[in-house]
């Protein structure tokens, strides 16, 4: 498997605080049959400035140092970008990372409780300008959550999303379960990553998300959104989709409990 969503960088954000939890983590990604990761320091968040020059020499030196403590791993550099109206911008001009810095895919965090002003127009742009945006744990916000439209409407147009893998397996609570189970029948889904910031608890795990999606909906898909469409992110390819499992009335029966299931459930973050 690859994990296309974690911060093992060492220093740079919320992370991984030094070299030794970095090594720790990559032990964890190893002995859980993850063989690749696509690092993802936060940025444009206005606490941490992770250009797209100092991920890439971050990257090249914890890939050496993982060598040379004899961990087999490939890592590949990127971003977590944090919603922003220069966001854009800053990709063009090469300043913010896209995703294996293929230019293709951006992986984009909102705010933890809501969809800012012009995220419309943000994504819009990205899309018009022959970028990907990949929504990270799209599942966290109660607000994109608790609608039964606004991920099916950005997929729609292009956008791809990201569920985190302890949402999927319940660990994050049944309510984000719920709504990554549904999101995933109707093919709204497109990777899970770890998110993992640490060796234990936000862990670099991913097997036991393969084996919720394959109960959902099979191996095949499993695969699609742990194996393939992370590898196409590597490559810079287009992504694949998953098979749709409800009908359009079953989809909006059941997006109908989303709120109320989401308010009674702590929230994850």
């Amino acid at each position: 498997m690859i994990d296309s969503h974690i911060h093992i960088l060492p220093g740079i954000d919320d992370g991984a605080a030094d070299n030794a939890v970095s090594i720790q983590m990559a032990k964890v990604a190893i002995d859980d049959g993850i063989h690749s990761l696509i690092c993802t320091p936060h940025d444009l968040n206005s606490v941490y400035k992770n250009t797209r020059k100092s991920i890439l020499e971050c990257t090249s030196t914890l890939q050496q140092t993982l060598s040379d403590a004899g961990i087999e791993i490939k890592i590949y550099p990127g971003a977590e970008l944090h919603i922003d109206s220069n966001l854009v911008t800053k990709v063009m001009e090469g300043d913010a990372i896209t995703l294996a810095d293929q230019n293709k895919h951006v992986l984009i965090e909102f705010p933890k409780h809501l969809v800012p002003y012009g995220t419309e127009s943000i994504l819009e742009n990205l899309l018009y300008n022959n970028l990907t945006p990949i929504i990270a744990h799209p599942e966290r916000n109660p607000v994109i959550a608790s609608s039964d439209h606004i991920l099916k409407e950005w997929t729609s147009w292009g956008c791809k999303s990201q569920l985190t893998a302890m949402s999927v397996t319940g660990q994050f609570g049944s309510a984000l379960q719920t709504v990554s189970k549904q999101w995933c029948q109707q093919g709204l889904v497109h990777i899970i990553a770890s998110d993992a910031h640490r060796p234990n608890g936000r862990s670099p795990k991913l097997a036991l998300a393969h084996q919720t999606i394959s109960q959902w909906l099979g191996a095949e898909a499993a695969d699609i959104l742990l194996k393939t469409n992370p590898r196409q992110v590597i490559d810079g390819e287009e992504l694949l989709n998953i098979p749709v499992q409800h009908s359009d009335a079953e989809d909006k029966k059941s997006g109908r409990c989303f709120f109320n299931i989401f308010s009674r459930t702590k929230r994850a973050l």
